[in-house]
């Protein structure tokens, strides 16, 4: 995943990691895991997260190596 895309989109948006999580209905220390890259979400919550930030999910959570 590239969590640089993640975060980017995230502050691109002027929101904090608690105000994103609580946006989707997850924890900020979940979306700081899934951020530091030591946690994968599910499709859900990546769905959610894609839709909130208005991003295609693809860009957000395209592999590493992408």
């Amino acid at each position: 995943m590239k969590r640089n895309e993640l975060i980017a989109a995230r502050k691109s948006k002027g929101l904090t990691q608690l105000e994103l999580a609580q946006r989707i209905g997850i924890t900020r220390a979940y979306l700081a895991n899934i951020e530091r890259g030591e946690h994968d979400p599910s499709l859900k919550v990546a769905q959610a997260i894609a839709r909130e930030l208005k991003k295609n999910i693809s860009v957000i959570f395209r592999p590493e190596s992408a």
